[in-house]
């Protein structure tokens, strides 16, 4: 159906929600290791009308996906027992039940083509349950967008889940919105509403019902970067803020490669097995690197800029310095930072998680004098690549070009900015 005789009464609410990147700790966070996980600048957008006049539509447009499904409230009422949401309210997070699940799935499959990916589908059937639960039968037409690439270990899903989520809520009037902020991006002149903490709860716990609506069993890392933002530790269950005043700016580039996360993490477990002493030892030592990051990122250091990278080399037995050519000035923190990139890269190779198109780009961005690892699952997905903060916007056009010229897509993000925001039209 398209949008003829659809009466909207404007933008009424806006939500946007960032990605994630994982800056170490895959896999090895899996066997008890700490993760460091941060909001990255590339968002999710969802946008809600509410429909008027004879419009009793649920709308939901998906341009990313080319879809665009609607739903008439009565085949709704006709489909599913609606008795459960009059003793639901938005501030009580509920989980689908099995009959829900069965029923929504229905009307999914009877909106997409028969080969629709499983994750979309999925997708639209946790956009309905968090509609109907927060809004009720309220007719909307709901746009998502995305700047992040779907499917490439970024947390494309947990965006969509928190930003329908925050969008719902704030329709629903059950946000408290405060501190205008200004443009946050060139030409962006959109105001963006900070959530309060408690309401960031609720729409963390919601996000994560429809996470595993789409993924089964997710760990809940994804959601929540995305809804508090900032920078986040994890270890065995549990999540902390990390606070930092360094400024952290990133190339992601885009393999382009699918992966499948479930069968990667199987693999690392299975070389666990076969080998625990040797695979014990690196994830000891992944934590330690994820450990010293977090040191590094808490750091107030005020040391100054080195103005060229040292390498120390041999000569009739003792150490000189020789000034490497084309550097930029780093901080002792971001050369830090640089060479624990460097020795997680190595680890997750161990591991067996790399892949020959990771290992080109972190071939490539070296050339450059720039360190890159996997992100996420690994096997294809994203790798991150540190840009230090003097680094011009020159050189990270020559380094993206390089890249695209190797059929690679690369997207510039800065790291550990604020989670779910809101704004009202």
């Amino acid at each position: 159906m398209g949008d003829d005789g659809l009466q909207a009464c404007g933008v009424v609410m806006e939500a946007r929600a960032p990605g994630k990147v994982i800056l170490c700790g895959e896999h090895a966070v899996v066997h008890g290791a700490t993760a460091v996980a941060a909001a990255i600048g590339l968002y999710t957008h969802a946008r809600i009308h509410l429909l008027t006049g004879e419009d009793n539509l649920l709308v939901l447009d998906l341009p990313p996906f080319q879809v665009h499904l609607s739903w008439p409230l009565s085949q709704i009422q006709s489909v599913l027992d609606l008795s459960s949401l009059h003793k639901a309210y938005p501030q009580d997070v509920q989980s689908i039940s099995e009959s829900w699940s069965a029923k929504l799935k229905q009307l999914t499959d009877e909106q997409l083509p028969a080969d629709a990916d499983k994750g979309l589908q999925a997708g639209v059937v946790a956009y309905l349950f968090l509609h109907l639960y927060i809004l009720g039968l309220q007719p909307t037409k709901m746009t998502v967008t995305s700047e992040l690439p779907i499917g490439s270990g970024l947390g494309s899903s947990a965006a969509f889940c928190v930003s329908i989520t925050g969008a719902l809520l704030a329709a629903a009037q059950q946000l408290d919105l405060h501190r205008h902020l200004g443009p946050t991006e060139e030409g962006d002149m959109q105001r963006w509403l900070d959530v309060d903490d408690k309401d960031l709860d609720i729409i963390n716990r919601w996000a994560f019902e429809g996470e595993k609506i789409i993924h089964g069993r997710p760990s809940g890392i994804d959601n929540t970067v995305s809804t508090f933002g900032y920078i986040v530790k994890f270890r065995q269950g549990q999540l902390s803020r990390i606070q930092t005043t360094m400024p952290l700016n990133m190339l992601l580039t885009n393999t382009k490669v699918g992966r499948d996360t479930k069968s990667l993490v199987a693999g690392v477990g299975a070389r666990a097995q076969r080998h625990p002493k040797s695979m014990a030892a690196i994830f000891d030592a992944v934590d330690s690197i994820s450990e010293e990051v977090v040191s590094i990122l808490q750091s107030n250091s005020e040391e100054s800029r080195i103005e060229h990278n040292i390498v120390e080399s041999k000569k009739d037995g003792h150490a000189q310095s020789e000034l490497v050519h084309n550097t930029v000035s780093r901080s002792v923190e971001e050369i830090k930072l640089e060479e624990l990139v460097q020795i997680n890269q190595g680890l997750l190779q161990s591991m067996g998680v790399s892949h020959p198109c990771i290992d080109a780009i972190c071939c490539r961005t070296s050339k450059h004098k720039l360190q890159s690892k996997l992100t996420g699952a690994g096997g294809g997905g994203c790798v991150l690549t540190l840009l230090p903060h003097c680094l011009k916007s020159k050189a990270i056009e020559e380094v993206k070009a390089d890249l695209a010229a190797e059929g690679f897509e690369c997207f510039q993000a800065h790291i550990g900015g604020k989670g779910v925001q809101i704004s009202k039209k």
